[in-house]
């Protein structure tokens, strides 16, 4: 039987810490959660469509080896949190050991994935580009104009991109650009965007007017000079229109301004000579737009408006002296019949009272007929 002393046992620890074993090797292979846009050369990923996603799988390395992940843009080291992140299940929802990564829209170049653990360091790199199967496919981020692909610069210091629009389009002066559906007007020239991890294109669409309506989410804005009008009025097309503090055009509503009542019709333009119904009562807009209250005279018809502004009917006092407004509104002259009882009232609308008629009855101070 072979002895083995504490001399042979050290002898052999001390090789071990003369002669360390190296890692284990391992590979790198990529996991595709949709596979699509992915032109392979000699078994390698060549090209790929920017905007994908990948899992990269470490194959052969036990689950308790540490990885060094490292991410480069043509050359430059990125932050890899920035672009990517370490899992245990894939998208398409395998086990191991995987680093999900997304290939930001617009960027176009190399990108090389580095696994360091121990002494054994593994590569995974492509190419990107927007069309692996357009050999002149640009990089681009922006879309303007509908279809056609800005050039762009991806800056990774800042992790955006920056590109120039352009001051003409189709043979005209642009007065600044629209970002997709929303109010973000942006003047012609640098503009920089911070990378999206939604990943999509950010659509820009011309605006040529130095002024003009724009809709979004079923209300009404409008631009001058490539800047949304707030907390303003704007005279178009022979009407008036108020814009809110947030650009949004007033409409089927009610302004107060400087003292003074506005409203607005559907359309959104002010209301001016004419009547409004509201809420059950009747409001008459005068020329300016702000509501009038006291007497008026439309179409030579006196009318009576409360301080509220809505319309009187009925008996009112004004200035000592009592008037009759019929149901239409309409002041009343003459002979009036209320309440089972005869009023007199003279032909500037005010009840006679304690007097004869001009056709000799006597009315006493209630103005009743006796």
């Amino acid at each position: 039987m072979k002895k083995i002393t504490l001399f042979s046992l050290s002898l052999a620890g001390l090789a071990l810490l003369a002669f360390p074993q190296s890692a284990k090797a391992f590979e790198l292979q990529e996991v595709w959660p949709i596979k699509g846009g992915i032109r392979y050369e000699n078994g390698k990923v060549s090209k790929i469509n920017n905007g994908y996603e990948v899992n990269i799988k470490v194959l052969d390395l036990p689950s308790t080896s540490e990885i060094e992940w490292t991410v480069s843009l043509n050359g430059e080291k990125q932050n890899t949190n920035f672009l990517a992140e370490e899992r245990t299940v894939s998208k398409t929802e395998d086990k191991g050991r995987f680093l999900h990564f997304y290939i930001p829209y617009g960027y176009r170049g190399d990108i090389v994935v580095e696994a360091k653990s121990g002494n054994e360091v593994k590569t995974w790199s492509t190419k990107v580009v927007d069309d692996v199967y357009s050999d002149d496919a640009k990089s681009g981020y922006f879309v303007i104009d509908g279809d056609q692909i800005l050039e762009s610069s991806w800056d990774s210091l800042n992790e955006s991109y920056i590109a120039t629009l352009p001051t003409v389009t189709s043979g005209k002066s642009v007065v600044a650009w629209r970002e997709g559906g929303t109010l973000n007007l942006i003047k012609p020239g640098r503009i920089v965007r911070k990378y999206n991890s939604g990943g999509s294109y950010v659509e820009l669409s011309p605006i040529f007017e130095t002024a003009s309506w724009l809709k979004s989410k079923q209300n009404w804005y409008y631009q001058k000079q490539g800047q949304l009008v707030k907390d303003a009025w704007i005279k178009d097309q022979g009407s008036w229109y108020f814009m809110d503090d947030k650009g949004v055009m007033f409409n089927q509503t009610w302004l107060h301004q400087g003292g003074s009542w506005y409203a607005f019709k559907s359309s959104g333009a002010m209301i001016s000579a004419d009547w409004l119904y509201d809420n059950g009562s009747w409001y008459y807009l005068k020329d300016s737009g702000s509501m009038a209250t006291g007497w008026l005279n439309d179409g030579g018809t006196w009318y009576y408006l409360k301080d509220s502004g809505s319309m009187a009917t009925g008996w009112v006092k004004d200035n000592g002296s009592w008037y009759y407004l019929k149901d239409s509104g309409a002041m009343a002259t003459g002979w009036i019949k209320d309440n089972g009882k005869w009023y007199y009232l003279a032909s500037s609308g005010n009840m006679l009272s304690n007097t004869r008629t001009p056709d000799g009855y006597y009315v006493d101070a209630s103005g009743a007929w006796k």
